[in-house]
């Protein structure tokens, strides 16, 4: 009996599909709510996901500059047609 439970949750935990973490923040410039995926800090040159929820679109960027500041960190990235995006993030 044991051992049909464990099976169970062990089959529960391969079927089910797991979250990809995401990093929250906001555009500085249209104040938009946006997402970048991976949830890691990016270095300049990586190619990032990110996720707008105001128009619920996402692009592939990269990123152009990463910058700390006290409480956030401001990811500076490219999009697709070129034109750039400063994103303030949550700080880690």
């Amino acid at each position: 009996m044991n051992l049909f439970f464990s099976g169970a949750i062990l089959l529960g935990c391969l079927v089910l599909p797991t979250a990809v973490m995401a990093w929250d923040g906001f555009d500085a410039d249209t104040t938009d709510l946006v997402e970048l995926t991976p949830d890691k800090l990016p270095a300049p040159g990586e190619a990032v996901e990110v996720r707008d929820y105001d128009t619920d679109t996402t692009q592939t960027c990269l990123v152009v500059s990463v910058a700390r500041n006290s409480r956030t960190i401001e990811v500076v990235v490219r999009a697709p047609d070129g034109k750039q995006r400063t994103l303030v993030m949550e700080g880690r």
